[in-house]
């Protein structure tokens, strides 16, 4: 579980304060520019704040060391980047590095790689593979070590639709084994189908948090994303058909 108290980035991100717990799928949505990115490049360390705190693990995340953050928390983010003349392989076996773990280096990366079904490109350079097949390695990576704790910043971008299920499966089970797994969406159906909380974000400030049916509100959406939807709900899932809002004036 963690704690956000007041936490802000003058002026990009308004002081936002929520709790979450582990075990779930948490998405991270609002329109382009709402705070998404800076939010989870906070909670990575990537970013330092200008006030608050983050309680994880009963210590001030925001001061925990560059150790603790590895052996806790794993960042994906909007664009992650590595050598292209890499092979895939050698991608993994330096996150492994990175990590600094004892976990044998074979059995870790031989089973990121089969969630990922990464086999048939562990040979092929980074320059060679697609955007969406390096998208599937840096997620991959970011899930060495089975760490408690996963930021990932549209880690389905550039996926197909394929692909998109697929992650978003893999991420949900993720969290069933007891994570607390948080990824910033843009694909408000997927969102509401595999999420278990909702974070919404607008020009910086959290307006709503909580289940997908209470976030994605007509009021809501129309606030932050000027559109209106009718949700279809099935067994087999969520799909919808948003509209821009039509001008009163």
């Amino acid at each position: 579980m963690i704690t956000i108290e007041n936490l802000g980035l003058a002026p990009r991100l308004h002081p936002i304060s929520c709790q979450l717990n582990g075990s779930q799928l948490v998405g991270i949505i609002g329109p382009n520019g709402a705070g998404k990115s800076t939010l989870l490049s906070l909670l990575a360390g990537q970013l330092s704040a200008t006030q608050g705190r983050v309680a994880f693990g009963g210590d001030n995340w925001l001061e925990a060391s560059a150790l603790r953050r590895r052996q806790s928390l794993s960042f994906m983010p909007q664009q992650p980047h590595a050598d292209g003349a890499l092979t895939v392989a050698a991608v993994l076996q330096v996150g492994l590095v990175n990590l600094s773990l004892s976990t044998a280096v074979t059995a870790e990366i031989a089973r990121v790689t089969e969630l990922l079904a990464l086999q048939p490109l562990l040979q092929r350079t980074m320059a060679s593979l697609s955007g969406g097949e390096q998208r599937r390695v840096h997620l991959a990576r970011a899930l060495l070590g089975d760490l408690p704790w996963l930021v990932l910043d549209e880690p389905i971008a550039s996926l197909d639709i394929h692909y998109q299920l697929q992650m978003m499966e893999l991420l949900r089970a993720q969290a069933r084994t007891g994570k607390l797994v948080m990824v910033a969406l843009h694909d408000l159906s997927l969102a509401a189908r595999f999420c278990d909380t909702l974070l919404l974000l607008d020009q910086g400030v959290l307006r709503a948090v909580g289940e997908p049916a209470q976030v994605l509100s007509d009021e809501n959406l129309a606030a932050a994303f000027r559109i209106q939807a009718r949700w279809l709900c099935t067994e087999q899932g969520v799909g919808w058909l948003p509209q821009l809002l039509q001008d009163t004036d």
